[in-house]
């Protein structure tokens, strides 16, 4: 009887504990209804792209691409240009955007970037300073891509107009994209990707480049896309190489193209082998490529072995060759290997001329012979430069699309 009657009056004072919990919970969710620094969308310069280029020996010009949401909207457009830069200086880059919003109607809002530009003059001069800021931002996301403006200003690019896409970031963001899946002489970096390999003892990051053809003072205006062809265009052009934060050398073509090899960044590419007298030609269309590194120890000195294999079909023939035949296929095969290799060889080479170590032998190194890592790192960059690398490249066909032996130079007897 009495240890009911102790639960009974638990209970009530459990319940009531509970109901001032609640009645306190209700007095404190006014507070909690809002962001105390919170900004409306139609107060914000929503930035798609920003270009970072050097302005003498220690200045910094920062380009903002804003986009004009009532052009972009429709309802309310006046036929105006779709975005507008805005161009500040200062002696960091913090300074520059900060007084970039004396130039500016609205709150600058960097969540939405997709494009960080760099103009060359500042890559050769360092980035390691830019990265520092980028990487402290709050707003600006580490999964921007970032690119180099190849014999350019990163304000150039962003004032160009383009045809597809009324925006310049998405047009520039696609055509980069575009090309990785389809061309494979670039890919995509971002700032993710350059923290990384700045974090890597005698290495460096590798950065798009991009640049401007044509007519520099008619690419701004809405002109440069009035006719079919326009004034000037933006191109997806080659890799840059860094060493450390500070850009080396440009790799273009077939050396881009290895480096993308040997690096796995392959979606799709396309390589030209030469069959019969006159120049004729057999083009093959990479369907598949998967690269791996290891490292072999041979008289106690690294010796790096890269496998790549890769499948492939034909989407080109200009000489007389019967495809129907399985000995043609594999000597396509071993052709196609062969030329694999000395696309990556020379690629390799230019590479450790530069002393940057931007393929991953040392990572390789590292995961496989952790003490022999330890005993070259602080020299790396001289090792890295006279390592013995080994190439060792399969390659299969596996068709020929939908047509076997080529029109042209007629079927077989």
């Amino acid at each position: 009887m009495y240890q009911g009657k102790r639960n009974e009056q638990s209970a009530v004072t459990f319940k009531r504990r509970i109901g001032g919990l609640c009645l306190v919970l209700l007095l404190f969710t006014p507070l909690l209804s809002g962001c105390w620094d919170s900004v409306e969308l139609n107060q914000r310069a929503v930035v798609s792209a920003i270009s970072i280029d050097s302005d003498g020996e220690s200045d910094y010009e920062v380009s903002l691409q804003v986009i004009v949401a009532d052009e972009i909207a429709g309802a309310k457009a006046r036929g105006d240009t779709p975005v507008v830069l805005y161009r500040e200086r200062g002696g960091s880059l913090f300074q520059a955007l900060r007084r970039a919003s004396q130039r500016v109607p609205r709150v600058i809002s960097l969540a939405h970037t997709k494009l960080v530009v760099i103009g060359e003059k500042l890559a050769r001069a360092g980035i390691g300073d830019t990265i520092d800021f980028l990487e402290r931002s709050t707003e600006i996301r580490l999964p921007v891509k970032m690119l180099v403006a190849r014999g350019n200003t990163g304000k150039d690019v962003l004032a160009t107009m383009t045809a597809i896409g009324r925006i310049p970031a998405n047009d520039i963001s696609g055509k980069l994209e575009a090309s990785e899946r389809l061309y494979a002489g670039d890919y995509a970096v971002t700032i993710d990707d350059v923290i990384r390999s700045l974090s890597h003892k005698g290495s460096g990051p590798v950065l798009t480049g991009i640049g401007v053809n044509g007519n520099l003072e008619q690419a701004p205006s809405k002109s440069n896309v009035d006719n079919i062809l326009p004034k000037a265009i933006v191109h997806i052009n080659g890799m840059g190489v860094f060493k450390k934060d500070r850009l080396v050398r440009w790799l273009d073509d077939d050396q881009a193209i290895g480096l993308s090899m040997i690096n796995n960044k392959v979606k799709g590419a396309q390589t030209t082998l030469s069959c019969g007298k006159n120049r004729e030609t057999v083009g093959i269309e990479t369907l598949f490529s998967a690269t791996n590194i290891h490292t072999r120890m041979e008289q106690g000195e690294p010796i790096f072995v890269i496998s790549l294999k890769q499948t492939g079909a034909v989407q080109e023939a200009e000489c007389s060759i019967n495809l129907q035949s399985s000995e043609e296929m594999k000597r396509l095969q071993e052709q196609w290997s062969e030329e694999t290799k000395k696309v990556i060889a020379s690629t390799v080479r230019d590479i450790q001329r530069t002393r940057s170590d931007v393929i991953g032998f040392g990572l390789a190194l590292e995961r496989s012979h952790p003490q022999q890592w330890k005993k070259l790192s602080p020299d790396w960059s001289r090792y890295f430069a006279e390592s013995t690398v080994r190439i060792q490249v399969t390659s299969i066909l596996k068709h020929t699309q939908s047509r076997t032996n080529p029109y042209s130079k007629g079927e077989p007897d």
